[in-house]
């Protein structure tokens, strides 16, 4: 009788050479972590997939349905791609334009290392690092914006398809691959949705803004104690949570936001939507004075997109003035990072467009934004101004 099968069938080139069981754990498996060797699964996976072998899907959280699911993705598949001398071009921006601060993807050498090894071993992955390569470069080559932009959302829609061809939910194996993709995809769609001049446009947008990014919380809250050393190098904070109580001890920008949705006449869940809203916004402003770093601050900046409660969006596309009040402060931070290129101008043209949306009636609610497009930034212009409420929370109609 032929013998039960005691060594890996699929484990990596290392193990294989060293006669060693492999766990084939990816991007790096257990026993080349240990001995520090370089792991490669190239050649070692097979050709062709079983009849009969599919896996159970495994239930997403309803917050992911917007990106579908994620998994790794065998050699067959990278047979399957097609890469031409354009996306190595891609690929050489991506990796050549990650030394400056304001850089297109300002995240630490490390986690850049990480981002291309797992890229190499999961073609979704690869296919939205040069998407937003892609993107980038269509805000840097003059006469050639549209071409860049097509070629972006040609490589985010091939991402997507094999996005969409996962068997499993998410595990320890995978998480890295799923956070690095899901965040990519998330600063894909907002620089997407920030590029829209017109208000309504935009509002129509948040559709697919808030959702996507609500994805990538989940990918988070599902994956953190694998992922939270990355997540922490990224924003540069061990603590985060630390920095919510700091604010309390200095002068706070959201003060004016807070009393107009206490005294408005929202219904008590939305208000406590906006209130969680207000809190976060007002965290991160308290981010950006205890870690100057721009690198930094665009991370704590998208954050807030990632943590604000899944009403907010929707409440925003339903034009409800509180939540666009709370967004024009938003969009002060956004005013304040306009050198970085997902950002741009989006700060100033919020800030406008809500002041003439909701008019007149809301205009002393507006005071402390619209100053903030021309103020320097030094400490005492930071703070808005304190003002004596005149009139009720009266609806744009």
């Amino acid at each position: 009788m032929r013998s039960s099968h005691r060594k890996s069938r699929n484990g990596c080139r290392e193990c294989k050479q060293r006669h060693k069981k492999c766990d084939e754990s990816s991007p790096i498996c257990r026993n080349c972590s240990i001995t520090n060797r370089s792991c490669s699964y190239r050649h070692t996976r097979p050709s062709y997939r079983p009849f009969g072998t599919k896996s159970a899907a495994k239930p997403l959280p309803p917050s992911l349905s917007a990106v579908s699911s994620l998994t790794q993705c065998v050699t067959q598949e990278w047979r399957a791609q097609s890469y031409s001398l354009g996306h190595l071009e891609l690929l050489h921006h991506f990796e050549s334009r990650g030394i400056e601060e304001t850089s297109m993807l300002p995240v630490p050498k490390s986690t850049r290392r990480l981002m291309m090894q797992c890229g190499l071993t999961n073609p979704y992955l690869m296919d939205q690092i040069l998407a937003l390569s892609a993107a980038h470069m269509s805000t840097i080559h003059q006469g050639q914006q549209q071409v860049f932009r097509n070629k972006a959302t040609e490589l985010q829609t091939r991402a997507l398809t094999l996005f969409n061809r996962s068997e499993l939910g998410i595990s320890k194996q995978n998480s890295c691959s799923w956070f690095l993709y899901a965040s990519l995809l998330g600063l894909q769609v907002m620089f997407e949705t920030l590029q829209s001049r017109n208000f309504d446009s935009f509002l129509d947008q948040l559709a697919t803004y808030f959702p996507v990014h609500r994805g990538v919380h989940a990918v988070v809250r599902k994956s953190w104690p694998t992922i939270k050393d990355i997540v922490e190098e990224i924003v540069g904070q061990k603590d985060l949570a630390e920095a919510r109580g700091l604010g309390k001890r200095r002068p706070q920008e959201c003060d004016d936001i807070i009393s107009l949705v206490n005294e408005c006449d929202l219904e008590e869940s939305d208000k406590a939507v906006c209130l969680e809203a207000i809190e976060l916004l007002q965290w991160t402003f308290e981010l950006h004075r205890i870690n100057p770093r721009t690198q930094f601050q665009v991370s704590f900046t998208i954050a807030w997109s990632i943590l604000v409660p899944a009403r907010f969006g929707e409440m925003l596309r339903q034009r409800i003035p509180e939540a666009l009040t709370i967004l024009s402060f938003y969009a002060v931070l956004l005013h304040r990072l306009h050198q970085f290129w997902v950002f741009g101008d989006s700060g100033r043209f919020l800030i406008q467009s809500i002041s003439t949306y909701l008019g007149a009636p809301w205009a002393q609610w507006l005071i402390w934004p619209k100053e903030q497009l021309n103020a320097g930034w030094s400490t005492s212009r930071i703070y808005p101004t304190t003002f004596t409420r005149t009139n009720d929370c009266n609806r744009v109609g």
